[in-house]
């Protein structure tokens, strides 16, 4: 049968192509622990995984290559976010590629890749998202290595040149960093390799070329930095609430609009924020702490695989009308629409697994009963 055009994939073929890469033995307990990263509200711990040992998925985790694994997620979230593109009416949206920085705290001084940066111990991730219209995902990030010299703006310049414009042909691109990811040399290198619009985060306090602080600058007003000389900018804001207040965000565009275009641009600006969130407490970003390198690697990509079947599970699953539109699953009942159709015998083998343990405990407290009474 000929596939459509603008058909979206096909998310068992995906599954089938992850299987093919690895061998049969390191396909069950790699199965397994995905299902353990998908099942909403569960604490992410190897002993959590039901169907084998927590030294059998620790033993995977620690030697398993994923990179055939990781080229093929990207395969299907290109392919997914070209398809979402062309299957929209009416104005196209811009394909929004976001650059952030989150830390993962920890406490063990023996734990790889940890360092302390902006105050916090730990693990920290430079992380591209990317989205078009109400379809995401997380595809790609760096560590911030102290035994390597990268700051975070090269590991960010490295992570958005493997996004060159040319790998989205004719969709238009929005690349969106954050305040610590700029400086006059990286907005250059950034448009010489093809990103024409361009948006920054400043502080309210940023300093102007006039004397002026950001704050004080007009919605659309056009401005040029004191530390980025000869770049015309344009002023927009968001107020978002936080802490049970409001509170302003400013941003920096190198393209030129109305105050209504503007902060229709910025407005899911901060769905990055809402994504770490996610990532961490309900798909066990927060909880890594295997103590090799590669295994930390290969939980990351499991996170970053299991919430990104979410993403697509849910948005497959579409949103509800009416004047407050919400989507019709969150992520953690999405996650679990993802195990009952990829991996339906794994599930069945939990709940087996939960029964026979049920069982057994019903039999000893019976036994015990008995004893009791004779």
């Amino acid at each position: 049968m000929t596939k459509k055009k603008n058909s979206l994939p096909d998310v068992q073929e995906f599954y089938r192509a992850l299987e093919a890469e690895l061998t049969p033995t390191e396909w069950r307990t790699f199965e397994g622990t995905l299902s353990m990263f998908l099942e909403g509200g569960s604490r992410k711990q190897l002993r959590q995984v039901k169907t084998c040992s927590p030294s059998t998925v620790s033993r995977l985790l620690n030697t398993v290559n994923t990179q055939p694994l990781e080229k093929a997620r990207l395969r299907f979230q290109i392919e997914a976010l070209r398809a979402a593109y062309d299957r929209l009416r009416g104005q196209k949206p811009w394909l929004v590629i976001r650059v952030d920085l989150t830390s993962i705290e920890k406490t063990g001084k023996s734990l790889p890749y940890t360092r302390t940066y902006n105050g916090v111990f730990g693990i920290h991730l430079v992380v591209i998202h990317v989205s078009i219209g109400k379809l995401s995902f997380p595809m790609g990030h760096a560590i911030y290595d102290p035994a390597q010299e990268e700051t975070p703006i090269q590991l960010a310049l490295k992570l958005i040149r493997r996004f060159h414009p040319y790998l989205w042909g004719d969709l238009p691109q929005f690349l969106v960093m954050d305040s610590g990811f700029y400086s006059a040399d990286a907005l250059d290198l950034l448009r010489w390799w093809g990103f024409e619009h361009i948006s920054i985060g400043g502080r309210s306090n940023l300093l102007l070329a006039d004397g002026r602080q950001l704050k004080e600058a007009g919605r659309g007003e056009c401005v040029e930095l004191a530390g980025l000389p000869g770049v015309p900018l344009y002023v927009s804001w968001v107020d978002l609430p936080r802490n049970d207040k409001m509170k302003r965000f400013y941003v920096l565009d190198t393209q030129p609009g109305t105050a209504r275009t503007l902060t229709r641009r910025h407005k899911r600006r901060w769905l990055i924020e809402s994504f770490f969130k996610s990532a961490k407490h309900d798909f066990g970003l927060k909880e890594t702490r295997l103590r090799t390198e590669t295994g930390i690697d290969n939980w990351i990509f499991l996170v970053w695989l299991s919430i990104s079947l979410a993403l697509y599970q849910q948005f497959r699953a579409g949103m509800t009308g009416g004047q407050c539109p919400a989507w019709c699953l969150t992520l953690s009942e999405a996650g679990e629409e993802v195990r009952l159709v990829l991996m339906p015998h794994v599930v069945r083998r939990t709940l087996l697994a939960a029964l026979y343990r049920l069982d057994a405990a019903e039999l000893t407290l019976l036994s015990a009963k008995t004893g009791q009474a004779a």
